[in-house]
């Protein structure tokens, strides 16, 4: 069990990570479907589950297939340290009004000390901080509930199909995408300490976890319509400064978290140590852009190539059986 829980931090650690954290993620691809929020939400956990079991069961042979593969993990990385940065950046200004230059450089130097200590340092630092996260939502969500200030709209629902519905699925759909590979050079690590199995029923665990947390912190931001417009909307929902505290620590840390995973993807994709130092430095120069409009703009456009790859993935594992019966 011990293994499961670190397997399952660490899987997570890598998924929430700013947009996650800080709730814009989860308003931007969830919450605009209001009270059919959590069928969405459901759909993507499920993709998560299902993209992570299929590629941890896979080897890719075909060598073209594993460059294009290998190349999409390397700007994907670099895309999600690109936006991690700047989030990092954003936090310090928005919540402390000091200079986002100053702390996206902060975050690049803590982030790059931890890497360094390997990947149990960041397996246990996991275990630390989706704990406490996940411990502080669900106390905050009990207190809303305890308040009735928490807005059930579930009584509204109808269950027939809307003629959008195909259209809505591209959102659940990108994010259970973007996601699955932000986790994968992370799992990618984690088969040289732990046995299939284990990371098996691991992945399993956190798409549950991730489904529900990600129904809370939708739940949380719905029932309040003023902290929609902030970038950072999940950090100001909690007006208990102890446990505002909790909340603002566990998302610096958590961005630490999953730009640790990019790191991993990044030494998945190439070795040569000076490239990934100078790949490091675009990104942290791309991360003094706009937090919320890197993530809305690129997060989609990773989710859509992602899509892709996932799908020529598919398709060449099929032929390849085809072939074998033949």
């Amino acid at each position: 069990m011990e293994k499961i829980f670190a397997i399952v931090s660490t899987i997570l650690g890598s998924i929430i990570g700013a947009g996650f954290s800080t709730g814009q993620e989860i308003f931007y691809f969830f919450s605009q479907f209001k009270e059919k929020s959590f069928l969405y939400i459901g759909f993507s956990s499920i993709l998560i589950f299902l993209i992570l079991f299929y590629l941890v069961n896979i080897r890719i042979k075909n060598i073209i297939i594993l460059v294009i593969f290998k190349s999409y993990i390397l700007v994907f990385s670099v895309i999600t340290l690109t936006v991690m940065f700047s989030a990092f950046g954003q936090l310090g200004k928005e919540l402390f009004g000091i200079n986002k230059y100053v702390f996206t450089l902060l975050c690049v130097v803590l982030s790059f000390a931890i890497y360094k200590h390997g990947l149990l340092t960041i397996i246990n630092l996991n275990k630390v901080v989706v704990s406490i996260l996940i411990m502080t939502i669900a106390f905050i969500f009990s207190k809303f509930i305890h308040k009735n200030t928490i807005l059930f709209q579930f009584k509204n629902l109808n269950f027939h199909l809307s003629k959008d519905i195909f259209h809505n699925l591209i959102f659940p759909l990108l994010y259970a995408t973007y996601n699955s590979l932000l986790a994968f050079p992370v799992i990618n690590n984690l088969e040289e300490r732990f046995c299939k199995q284990e990371i098996k029923i691991s992945i399993a665990i956190s798409a549950v976890l991730t489904f529900l947390l990600i129904l809370i912190i939708n739940i949380l931001l719905l029932s309040e319509n003023w902290i929609q417009t902030s970038q950072m909307p999940l950090l100001k929902i909690e007006k208990n400064p102890v446990l505002q505290f909790v909340l603002v620590t566990c998302t610096f840390l958590e961005i630490l978290t999953t730009i640790l995973a990019n790191y991993m993807g990044l030494s998945y994709s190439i070795k040569n140590h000076k490239i990934k130092f100078v790949i490091i430095i675009v990104s942290l120069i791309l991360g003094f852009n706009e937090f919320q409009e890197l993530l809305r703009k690129l997060y989609s456009l990773m989710g859509y190539i992602g899509l892709g790859i996932i799908i020529m993935i598919l398709l060449s594992t099929l032929i390849l059986k085809d072939k074998k019966l033949k």
